[in-house]
């Protein structure tokens, strides 16, 4: 129902705006719409690295655990280190020695913050238009402010408010300091 929220947003806003109302709603959907695709190709890339790095150490059902790792990299920060406890469990269980389940969780213990800390906000942020700083203030503030909720929506959110900066010039400061 994009085109009935658009028309009721143009309605608040006025008919004086209506060309810039509807650029800077087609700007953040846009950007949103990249956002949410990269961010899936990028969980995607890692539940295959997972999957395949489980697969040389290893470990049963490997290409199970990095479709796990895919799906649960979609909740922020924690979901690829809760999608790591059944490989790393599973390992402990096969071998008798700590080597599978120590690789395993190295995996993890490595990827992860690599993937979450420089990959991603350095991709995203280039992908949506934010500065890969913008990106780790967005998801510490939004976390600070609203908690969990906050940080699954800090990326979607803090590219909304960019988009704004770009067309009320008294908010221009925003775009300047969080955008690319």
């Amino acid at each position: 129902q994009y085109k009935d929220l658009r028309d009721r947003i143009v309605r608040v806003v006025g008919t004086d705006n209506m060309s810039e109302t509807t650029a800077a709603m087609s700007d953040a959907g846009e950007r949103l719409s990249d956002l949410f695709i990269t961010q899936t190709i990028l969980n995607a890339s890692f539940g295959f690295f997972v999957g395949c790095v489980l697969l040389i150490i290893g470990v049963p059902n490997a290409p199970l655990w990095g479709v796990l790792t895919f799906v649960m990299r979609f909740v922020p920060y924690i979901g690829s280190y809760l999608s790591a406890i059944p490989p790393i469990l599973l390992a402990t269980a096969v071998e008798p020695g700590w080597g599978m389940a120590i690789a395993t969780l190295a995996l993890f213990a490595i990827g992860e913050p690599v993937m979450g800390q420089v990959v991603e906000p350095f991709v995203l942020g280039k992908r949506a238009g934010l500065s890969p700083f913008a990106m780790v203030l967005a998801a510490s503030f939004w976390t600070l402010l609203w908690g969990p909720i906050g940080l699954v929506l800090a990326a979607p959110l803090t590219l909304v408010v960019v988009v704004i900066g770009r067309y009320i010039p008294s908010l221009e400061f925003v775009t300047v300091l969080l955008g690319d």
